[in-house]
Protein backbone atom coordinates (compact mmCIF):
# COMPACT_ATOMS: atom_id res chain seq x y z
CA UNK A 1 0.00 0.00 0.00
CA UNK A 2 0.94 3.69 -1.11
CA UNK A 3 0.92 6.87 0.40
CA UNK A 4 -2.12 8.49 -1.26
CA UNK A 5 -0.57 11.97 -0.42
CA UNK A 6 3.22 12.87 -1.32
CA UNK A 7 4.94 13.47 2.69
CA UNK A 8 7.24 15.95 0.59
CA UNK A 9 3.96 18.03 -0.30
CA UNK A 10 3.01 18.00 3.36
CA UNK A 11 5.82 18.79 4.81
CA UNK A 12 6.43 22.10 2.06
CA UNK A 13 3.04 23.10 2.95
CA UNK A 14 3.96 23.12 6.70
CA UNK A 15 6.53 24.99 5.73
CA UNK A 16 5.06 27.58 4.28
CA UNK A 17 2.48 27.65 7.66
CA UNK A 18 -0.22 26.44 4.89
CA UNK A 19 -1.44 23.82 7.37
CA UNK A 20 -4.18 23.14 10.17
CA UNK A 21 -4.06 21.00 13.36
CA UNK A 22 -7.28 19.54 14.50
CA UNK A 23 -8.41 20.48 17.87
CA UNK A 24 -8.47 16.40 18.15
CA UNK A 25 -5.27 16.29 17.13
CA UNK A 26 -3.90 19.23 19.68
CA UNK A 27 -5.49 17.59 22.27
CA UNK A 28 -4.38 14.18 22.25
CA UNK A 29 -0.49 15.25 21.77
CA UNK A 30 -1.05 17.65 24.66
CA UNK A 31 -1.71 14.56 26.91
CA UNK A 32 1.93 13.18 26.07
CA UNK A 33 3.72 16.97 25.90
CA UNK A 34 3.69 18.03 22.72
CA UNK A 35 2.39 21.71 21.59
CA UNK A 36 1.52 23.21 18.30
CA UNK A 37 5.57 23.59 17.28
CA UNK A 38 6.25 20.45 18.69
CA UNK A 39 4.06 18.61 16.24
CA UNK A 40 5.27 20.82 12.89
CA UNK A 41 8.80 19.92 13.79
CA UNK A 42 7.68 16.13 13.89
CA UNK A 43 6.21 16.33 11.05
CA UNK A 44 8.37 18.13 9.08
CA UNK A 45 11.64 17.68 10.36
CA UNK A 46 11.67 13.68 11.35
CA UNK A 47 9.01 12.09 9.77
CA UNK A 48 10.01 9.82 6.63
CA UNK A 49 8.41 7.69 4.27
CA UNK A 50 9.16 4.61 5.86
CA UNK A 51 7.50 5.68 8.59
CA UNK A 52 4.46 4.94 6.95
CA UNK A 53 1.51 2.49 8.19
CA UNK A 54 -1.06 2.34 5.98
CA UNK A 55 -3.75 4.84 3.98
CA UNK A 56 -7.51 5.01 4.66
CA UNK A 57 -10.29 6.98 3.92
CA UNK A 58 -11.20 10.19 6.01
CA UNK A 59 -14.08 9.28 8.95
CA UNK A 60 -15.31 13.20 8.74
CA UNK A 61 -15.44 14.57 4.86
CA UNK A 62 -16.20 11.85 2.23
CA UNK A 63 -14.03 11.53 -0.57
CA UNK A 64 -10.35 12.04 0.84
CA UNK A 65 -7.85 9.94 2.36
CA UNK A 66 -5.74 10.60 5.04
CA UNK A 67 -2.21 8.53 5.44
CA UNK A 68 -1.39 6.98 8.86
CA UNK A 69 2.39 7.35 10.08
CA UNK A 70 4.14 5.74 13.73
CA UNK A 71 7.05 7.33 14.70
CA UNK A 72 9.44 7.54 17.54
CA UNK A 73 9.50 11.20 18.57
CA UNK A 74 11.06 12.51 21.48
CA UNK A 75 10.81 9.18 23.38
CA UNK A 76 6.76 8.78 22.29
CA UNK A 77 5.57 6.27 20.66
CA UNK A 78 3.13 8.06 17.76
CA UNK A 79 0.86 7.53 15.44
CA UNK A 80 -0.37 10.20 13.07
CA UNK A 81 -3.14 11.10 10.69
CA UNK A 82 -1.96 13.38 7.86
CA UNK A 83 -4.54 14.71 4.61
CA UNK A 84 -4.58 17.35 2.27
CA UNK A 85 -7.72 19.09 2.22
CA UNK A 86 -9.88 20.48 -0.87
CA UNK A 87 -8.20 23.63 -0.91
CA UNK A 88 -4.48 22.50 -1.00
CA UNK A 89 -3.52 22.92 2.47
CA UNK A 90 -2.23 20.12 4.64
CA UNK A 91 -4.41 18.76 7.85
CA UNK A 92 -2.34 17.30 10.41
CA UNK A 93 -6.07 14.92 11.92
CA UNK A 94 -4.72 12.66 14.47
CA UNK A 95 -1.22 12.95 17.17
CA UNK A 96 -1.31 11.05 19.88
CA UNK A 97 0.46 8.50 21.26
CA UNK A 98 0.62 5.05 19.59
CA UNK A 99 -0.92 2.17 22.07
CA UNK A 100 -0.64 -0.53 19.35
CA UNK A 101 1.44 -3.11 20.92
Amino acid sequence: MEPTYELFEIQGSIRQDKFYITETARQTAALVGFLDDDIAECVVDHLQESHFYKTMPAEKIAGLMQDVYKITYRGKRLYLKLQINKGGNAVIVSFKEDESP
